[in-house]
């Protein structure tokens, strides 16, 4: 089987439209986190994580909307 593709923090940052450093907020506050560490302890994500992360990125951009009008 095929090992999935990971992404460095910088990659999955991009994939995102965000800065790393939003990344590793998210990560300290529990929002996210990364799938696996590389040999020198660096996070990696995977596909899935990144597309976890979008999700939640969304779900805080809605509440930080608030309810929309009708």
């Amino acid at each position: 089987m095929a090992e999935d593709r990971l992404y460095s923090i910088t990659e999955a940052a991009e994939r995102l439209g965000v800065s790393p450093a939003t990344i590793a907020t998210w990560i300290r506050l529990g929002i996210v986190t990364a799938s696996r560490q590389d040999e020198l302890g660096r996070n990696r994500y995977t596909e899935a994580d990144i597309k976890e992360m979008e999700r939640r990125f969304q779900e805080r951009q809605a509440r930080k909307r608030g309810p929309q009008a009708p």
